[in-house]
């Protein structure tokens, strides 16, 4: 599973498309809009209540994690690699994996 940002994903990183060639086996690329590189890290929810004990303006707290709520992307993380996990490891499908879903309209199926 790949999971990308709004901004940094597959389409602009030639690096992505050499890794998804070589990629056996069951495969999926999503993109999470409104989140960038850093909103992927295990202090994601602590960044906003930091921001201003590292120096961080607002605008560079947005340019380093992007405009999505950090708790929204948290969840959004843990239901898609959940559901991974659960469909390889546990061979139990579910159809959130299968294309677009109301209830988490931030993610984009990039293939």
């Amino acid at each position: 599973m790949l999971f990308s940002s709004g901004t940094h994903n597959p389409n602009d990183d030639g690096s992505w498309r050499t890794l998804w060639s070589h990629l056996k086996g069951y495969r999926v690329d999503n993109q999470l809009h409104g989140a960038a590189h850093v909103s992927f890290v295990d202090d994601e929810a602590m960044a906003p209540q930091e921001a201003s004990l590292l120096g961080l303006s607002p605008a560079r707290l947005q340019q380093v994690y992007g405009t999505i709520d950090p708790n929204r992307a948290i969840e959004i993380q843990l239901v898609y690699l959940a559901t991974v996990f659960d469909q390889e490891l546990r061979h139990q499908h579910g159809t959130l994996l299968e294309g677009p879903d109301k209830k988490y309209p931030e993610i984009s199926f990039v293939r």
